[in-house]
């Protein structure tokens, strides 16, 4: 019986990358628990872009995402029907723009 052992390979990011992907991102004012809304994280791209690309190298390097990173705003969104009633309303996730 042969086994083989299946590894994945992870390609590090480079600024540029890093630059397309922030470019990339939706013009919205909506932010996470810290605040910042993809609006303000695409004006000072230009001063964030190395630390944020060495960031996600270093995730990749050590498989370690930051707990930070992992919380989430939820918030209440109403659907129809009564106000008054907690079944009309259904939960949203506001997370983190960097990640």
């Amino acid at each position: 019986m042969t086994s083989s052992t299946n590894q994945i390979t992870w390609k590090y990011v480079n600024t540029k990358e890093m630059e397309k992907v922030i470019k990339s991102l939706k013009n919205k004012n909506s932010s996470g628990y810290d605040g910042i809304s993809s609006v303000v994280i695409k004006q000072s791209a230009p001063f964030i872009v190395s630390p944020l690309t060495y960031i996600c190298n270093e995730i990749l390097k050590t498989g370690i995402y930051p707990d930070r990173l992992k919380y989430a705003v939820v918030r209440p969104i109403f659907k129809k029907g009564s106000q008054h009633e907690t079944s009309n309303y259904r939960p949203i996730s506001l997370l983190t723009v960097f990640f």
